[in-house]
């Protein structure tokens, strides 16, 4: 993964704006993301601290990957985003150097402000976090093994460790609003759902079909809760809180309703964890169906499993896809559309014949597959798959599946 950090200051960055500038700031959703620096959480923070400060913002965008010039065109020939994107003279991109010459071409007749500075290549550890192991030769450091983290880079390089600090703006007009959940008072900002709420407060709710990098559709219904004064258990994910709410997310009927759910997706399809890579930690995310079972003790299914099998589709170079480990959240078809711009993942059939597929119900390298991963890191199962990821041997030694098509 490449490696990046902040490179200017709040102040700096306001120094190259004025006051008739049209902001739109985008950010792609792969390396810079797992640094700290780009995503929706720092777009969201940016574009409040310059609203404050008086700087007129358009919107936010989120990328796939920012890079990828297809990507980028696509975005800012979309329907829906082109008034905005037209309307834009200074684009913010929350991205990597590497990255940021595309953006400068794709927006020639616009300025754009850099804010980051690429370091190199590196991994993600599970204690340290991000770390540079192969630092570029311009910042003069030697490669090592054990890596540099981000926090030990800034004091080195004269950079910023992290995003920018809501502080060093005006302070933000926000509303809020005062609800109860599970007996407990809880204050939460105006306009966020109560999935959202519950876990900035440390309180679980599962779910599978919800991301927060990608609009909410409600379909799993994992995190369906009891909100006093609303009809039937709700979807959490879908529903605002509100001013004096009063929510239950946790009871014995709730508990019951969710492993018949995770009954039913188990016997839906094919979920073998002992062959499949999404269940070993990577920077992609774990399984999070195998999460789920785990906590609720789902062991079997009292239901008959589907018999049908499909077959694996590897025509992709990148990724794998094995429908048979689908759950139909529909992760992947709103990632594709919303991220990607290509909207080239969706449903096909009806019913019980209901599969998530590629173009027009093809293969994926007969598709119009960017191969941008927005697919694979939204999929919350082992239903599509990075290549790279995909080992086989006895006694936990590795070797490539997909070796040959990597080179």
């Amino acid at each position: 993964m490449i490696i990046s950090l902040r490179s200017i200051s709040y102040d700096d960055l306001k120094s190259q704006l004025s006051e008739n500038d049209r902001i739109l700031i985008i950010s792609c959703n792969t390396c810079v993301v797992s640094c700290g620096i780009a995503g929706n959480g720092p777009m969201t923070t940016l574009e409040g601290m310059l609203k404050a400060d008086g700087y007129n913002v358009l919107g936010k965008d989120l990328l796939s990957i920012g890079c990828t010039l297809n990507i980028v065109e696509k975005h800012k020939n979309d329907r829906i985003k082109k008034e905005m994107y037209d309307e834009a003279t200074v684009i913010i991109p929350l991205i990597c150097e590497n990255g940021l010459e595309g953006i400068e071409s794709v927006f020639y007749d616009k300025k754009v402000i850099s804010m980051s500075k690429t370091l190199g290549t590196g991994n993600f550890t599970m204690d340290r976090g991000v770390v540079l192991t192969n630092p570029l030769e311009s910042t003069g450091l030697e490669q090592s093994d054990e890596g540099y983290d981000l926090y030990e880079l800034a004091e080195k390089l004269d950079l910023y460790a992290d995003f920018f600090d809501e502080d060093e703006a005006a302070p933000q007009d926000k509303n809020y609003v005062n609800l109860t959940i599970n007996g407990e008072e809880v204050t939460a900002e105006e306009g966020q759902n109560l999935l959202q709420v519950c876990g900035e407060n440390g309180i679980f709710v599962p779910h599978l079909c919800y991301d927060e990098e990608i609009s909410t559709a409600g379909v799993c219904r994992l995190c369906l809760v009891k909100v006093e004064g609303m009809r039937g258990h709700v979807p959490s994910c879908c529903t605002l809180v509100k001013e004096g709410m009063v929510a239950v997310t946790e009871d014995a009927e709730l508990i019951a309703c969710r492993r018949v759910i995770l009954e039913l997706i188990l016997a839906s399809n094919s979920h073998n964890c002992l062959t499949c890579s999404k269940g070993i930690p990577n920077l992609l995310g774990s399984c999070e169906l195998q999460a789920l079972m785990r906590r609720y003790g789902i062991e079997g299914s009292r239901y008959d499993e589907n018999p049908h099998k499909a077959a694996v589709d590897n025509s992709s170079p990148i990724i794998s896809f094995d429908s048979n480990r689908c759950v139909l959240c529909g992760r992947c078809v709103r990632a594709c559309d919303e991220l990607a711009g290509l909207r080239n993942i969706g449903f096909v059939n009806r019913g019980s014949e209901t599969v998530v597929a590629a173009g027009l119900n093809t293969t994926m390298d007969q598709s119009a597959c960017a191969a941008c991963m927005a697919c694979v890191s939204a999929c919350p199962t082992g239903a599509l798959t990075e290549k790279y990821l995909h080992f086989k041997g006895k006694d936990w030694e590795p070797v490539k599946v997909f070796s040959d098509s990597l080179e």
